[in-house]
């Protein structure tokens, strides 16, 4: 186990009933390090990271956070080891609050850290301070977004995962998120993001991880990737 490693996946195989979906998948993310996990659709992206949730049990290979092993725990007890997830369409409750769905997340982090308040995150979201009243159901999608950030935020991980992180969103407000992710690089969050906005994530992330039918292809720095023409065009189609 690499000792800076936040979580660390080895010689993961994964299954859907029958199907093989995830052959040998190593992944790392070390402290406060932001990796993207890039690949066509139907590659096993989401499926890495339900696996490293929890939500999926590896048949084979092992899931370590922090240097526990984790494989197959249950998600709540990977949540408390200090992951957070914002799912795609980032799974906020539709019927609560702005407010409810931010205080109702909170907690400290591991070791009692607690950098992330309300307060933080309605600095951060200015337009969720805004909607405080408004009910999840009725916000817009890139609100929703924001909000579903703020509230994994608010449980003060050590490493934040977001899937399709600006899926269906309007340039403007793909900007503003992305602008978040980069101020999150430098508050020592480490980040997992996949989103098909190959040109952000080359310029954001500090490694790319290439995904292709369950295997990793690459697992290098974006310079490295964006000069490997190839390989873009070939597993990435751009």
């Amino acid at each position: 186990m690499s000792n800076m490693a936040t979580i660390e996946a080895k010689g993961i195989h994964a299954y859907y009933g029958t199907s093989h979906v995830l052959h040998g998948i190593d992944l790392t993310v070390g402290r406060g390090e932001t990796v993207s996990l890039m690949g066509r659709n139907g590659m096993g992206k989401t499926t890495t990271l339900r696996t490293l949730l929890g939500l999926i049990r590896p048949r084979q290979g092992t899931v370590h956070v922090h240097g526990r092993d984790m494989t197959g725990a249950p998600t709540h007890l990977v949540a408390l080891a200090g992951i957070a997830m914002v799912p795609e369409g980032g799974g906020i409750f539709p019927k609560l609050t702005v407010h409810e769905n931010l205080v109702m997340a909170a907690r400290s982090g591991r070791d009692q850290k607690a950098g992330w308040t309300f307060e933080h995150i309605l600095e951060l979201f200015p337009r969720l301070k805004e909607r405080l009243r408004n009910m999840g159901a009725n916000l817009s999608g890139g609100e929703r977004q924001m909000l579903a950030i703020g509230r994994a935020l608010m449980t003060n991980p050590d490493l934040l995962i977001l899937d399709e992180a600006t899926e269906g969103l309007a340039p403007l407000i793909r900007q503003e998120i992305w602008a978040t992710i980069r101020r999150l690089r430098s508050s020592g969050v480490a980040v997992l993001v996949v989103d098909k906005d190959i040109e952000t994530l080359t310029t954001l992330a500090d490694r790319c991880v290439v995904i292709a039918k369950g295997r990793i292809v690459y697992n290098g720095t974006p310079a490295a990737l964006a000069t490997d023409r190839e390989a873009m065009l070939r597993y990435l189609g751009v």
